[in-house]
């Protein structure tokens, strides 16, 4: 019975101790914002004032700008709003007019050296502007943004043989030129503060990369269940959705979870290759976690993470993201990302 014993011990102890490779399996994820700053869950209405020149209103008007704004999960109305949404731009200001030249020297198939001279228009301009969000008493709900980051912007037109040249364009086509600044400007400017907006106020819809660490090595015993498991799962974690986090999803999820679980026992010895299986296992399981909005159950993983010592910064990073996460639940009594906007589940 010991001669017939020992292979089989020697066996595992080679199983065990074996390299083990890991890489990240990527996937998408899509789920539903909170508000980050407005969180009160009576503000359920808002109003947009855009305050522009009248000269800027030639290249794009206020009511225009006005229609692209939105906060997402919140009702646009034009009489007592809970929320005054105030987006103001000063007008473009023309700081530099130059024309630039340049000398390039090409060398000819009989070593003579040709040199060419081009010229173009070079302006510096600048524009100011900024959004904020006031309560109905005039409050601010969040930091002032400043659309423009207090920057100037350059704008380069084409090159031209002669100085002359460049010149004449730019005055021939300076009205188009202006416009064209300007609408690139504005647009740039509205989608700041709407990106801004919902991130302050909005239950807007995001999409993420994630990834979970598997085993890639073949010849690895895990690698084939594991593999399995993962292209049973990458289908449902794509398949989540802003409005709906599905049972089925849930399901599976929870299946791969405890997957993970058992590997933290089936390899729980204190060698490199057990503890990167069960890094991978802490690590996933924490994601998977977050995934289905437990970010309290996700803390329970990166603990975990953490105490077995492969590599911690990732344990405190994930630690760092899932209690912002709880804050956030927290402060918005929402505790869920996946939601029809109509119905905001509110606790």
């Amino acid at each position: 019975m010991k001669l017939l014993f020992l292979p089989l011990m020697l066996g595992f102890t080679l199983l065990s101790a074996q390299k083990v490779d890991l890489d990240p399996y990527n996937f998408g994820f899509s789920y539903r914002d909170l508000p980050h700053s407005v969180t009160d869950s009576t503000l359920k209405t808002y109003a947009v004032k855009v305050d522009i020149s009248g000269r800027m209103e030639e290249y794009m008007t206020a009511d225009v700008i006005s229609s692209k704004l939105a906060i997402q999960g919140r009702e646009k109305v034009y009489r007592s709003p809970k929320i005054r949404w105030e987006f103001q731009v000063e007008d473009l200001v023309l700081e530099k007019f130059e024309i630039k030249e340049k000398v390039t020297s090409t060398t000819n198939k009989d070593k003579t050296v040709t040199k060419t001279t081009t010229y173009w228009v070079q302006l510096t301009y600048n524009i100011s502007g900024k959004s904020r969000l006031l309560d109905a008493n005039g409050l601010a709900l969040s930091r002032e943004l400043d659309l423009f980051n207090g920057r100037s912007f350059v704008w380069d037109s084409k090159e031209f043989s002669y100085r002359s040249d460049a010149s004449s364009f730019y005055y021939a086509n300076r009205a188009s030129l202006m416009s064209k600044m300007v609408r690139e400007k504005m647009d740039y400017a509205i989608g700041y503060a709407n990106r801004w907006a919902n991130e302050q106020a909005g239950f807007p819809e995001m999409s993420t990369r994630m990834y979970l660490w598997l085993v890639d090595n073949k010849n690895h015993p895990e690698y084939e269940p594991m593999s399995q498991r993962w292209n049973a799962l990458k289908p449902a974690l794509e398949g989540i959705y802003p409005d709906e986090l599905r049972a089925e999803d849930s399901s599976k999820i929870a299946q791969m979870i405890l997957y993970f679980d058992g590997l933290k026992t089936k390899y729980s010895k204190d060698e490199k290759a057990d503890r990167k299986i069960r890094y991978a296992a802490w690590y996933n399981n924490a994601v998977l976690y977050m995934i289905l909005d437990q970010p309290e159950k996700a803390i329970e993983q990166t603990v975990g993470l953490i105490s077995n010592d492969f590599d911690t910064k990732d344990g405190e990073t994930l630690q760092k993201q899932a209690n912002q996460l709880q804050d956030l639940f927290r402060r918005n009594s929402v505790y869920t990302r996946h939601f029809p906007l109509n119905e905001i589940p509110y606790r």
